[in-house]
């Protein structure tokens, strides 16, 4: 009798391996060689593996304070492979040593990265594209901080680990003990004031936020390979350019009265911090102002931004702007009694529209069973009132699926039971709903084809 070889499907790669590596960091981010001083415990270790390899920037623990430089630069690692995704980098490894790509690598990678481009060349890509974007972000950032009186060393570390925290839009910042010295606020507050820096990092997540595929498209279009934008890139940036800027003005309209926030800063810093704001919120965690201390109405507005993420193929999460692109048009056509769904007068495959419903409503149950087991941990925390209230366990719950990393700053008070909460939903929001469900359940194929049934809806 022959034994039936074992292989992992791609969907379980593609888990297993962010597992693996998240567990990985966890044990080494808790050995005493990666803190400054007290070793983090098994929690806040776990937490902030998941958030660094799930580039999502909640933390329970401020990492340029409690972590040692060798730890910092573990962080950096862990960022840098998640942002990338480990099976891309096993996959280019493999391509560097001239061997070819099983079938099993080539669709973890289309998993990962998108299924518009062959994978060979979508790795070359990807990789030319994200190191050769990262140095550039390093040299402008090691620019600019040598406007802030920092030593070499200094400059040096906070532009690499920054430039690579904003591409692969992890939002984690390690200015820790140097900005306790000066004062300074949390983030990217301290630097709210120059347009160099904030735009520098605004400019770092939007690329890594738009998708490999969209800027495989660029680069030929750059190259003069390609005469026409795919609908894909169309749509990515449509839909970009309307959440960036419409955001920056909703956020600008809620807040140019909040003395906290914009209401104190010159107006065109007041633009480009709700600009700022606006884009950081659909991929990363980074902030020019106290998020806690925005309004009801900006928190709302963050956390739909927060939903809906990057574009796939990117480094952020979310539902993906492409599937808001879709249901969009599939509502608009049903208004109009149509058939097709149409964007950029081409028809929407229905497995492309089905796969956009289901993962919208699977995202949508993620969070609200989030939030709502939150609310179960939480109960002690919610029964002290303001600061921290339901709202607060919401935005946390939605910036965790989103994999962003804003937060009002309840994460640091939250139990165990809400920080592994929040683990499940990071790991969750990275790996997405549809890869983990088809690991779970399994493909399956359709012998027979059922006639239609009536059913009333709406």
């Amino acid at each position: 009798m022959v034994k039936k070889r074992f292989r992992l499907s791609p969907p379980h790669l593609v888990i297993l391996s962010f597992a693996t590596i998240i567990g990985a960091g966890a044990l080494v981010l808790a050995a005493p060689f990666s803190a400054k001083e007290q070793p983090l415990d098994w929690v806040d270790a776990l937490f902030l593996s998941t958030s660094a390899v799930c580039v999502t920037g909640l933390t329970p623990v401020d990492p340029g304070s409690t972590l040692s430089l060798l730890g910092q630069i573990i962080l950096l690692a862990l960022i840098q492979v998640g942002g990338l995704g480990y099976m891309t980098i096993s996959a280019f490894a493999a391509m560097l040593l001239r061997q070819r790509l099983s079938v099993t690598q080539r669709l973890s990678v289309e998993i990962m990265m998108g299924e518009l481009v062959e994978a060979w060349r979508l790795l070359r890509y990807t990789i030319a594209f994200t190191f050769a974007t990262e140095l550039v972000g390093a040299f402008l950032l090691f620019w600019a901080f040598g406007r802030y009186e920092l030593s070499l060393g200094e400059r040096l570390w906070f532009s690499i680990f920054h430039s690579v925290s904003a591409f692969c839009n992890a939002g984690l910042d390690v200015f820790g003990l140097v900005g306790k010295e000066r004062e300074w606020a949390g983030s990217l507050q301290p630097f709210a004031h120059d347009p160099f820096v904030v735009l520098t990092v605004a400019l770092l997540l939007m690329l890594g936020g738009i998708g490999f595929p969209v800027v495989i498209e660029i680069v030929d279009k750059l190259r003069g390979r390609r005469l026409r934008w795919s609908v894909h890139a169309r749509t990515v940036f449509t839909v970009n350019l309307i959440l960036w800027f419409g955001g920056a003005l909703l956020i600008w309209f809620f807040e140019h009265n909040n003395p906290i926030t914009l209401g104190n800063q010159p107006l065109p810093i007041q633009a480009i911090s709700a600009f700022f704001q606006s884009a950081t919120a659909r991929t990363a965690g980074f902030s020019t102002v106290p998020t806690g201390s925005l309004t009801a109405a900006s928190l709302w507005l963050l956390c739909l931004l927060m939903f809906i993420g990057a574009s796939p193929g990117g480094t952020g999460g979310g539902v993906k702007t492409t599937t808001v692109a879709v249901l969009t048009a599939a509502t608009w056509s049903s208004v109009r009694m149509r058939e097709q769904v149409v964007i950029f007068h081409r028809s929407v495959h229905p497995e492309r529209l089905s796969k956009a419903v289901a993962f919208t409503l699977l995202a949508i149950n993620t969070v609200g069973a989030a939030t709502l087991l939150l609310c179960v941990t939480e109960g002690t925390l919610l029964a002290k009132g303001v600061p921290h209230g339901p709202l607060s366990l919401f935005f946390e719950a939605v910036s965790a699926f989103g994999t962003v990393g804003l937060s009002t700053g309840i994460t640091p008070f939250l139990s165990t039971g809400g920080k592994l909460i929040l683990v499940a939903t990071m790991f969750v929001g990275r790996v997405g709903l549809l890869t983990l469900l088809i690991a779970i359940a399994g493909r399956s194929v359709e012998p027979v084809r059922y006639p239609f049934g009536e059913i009333l809806v709406g």
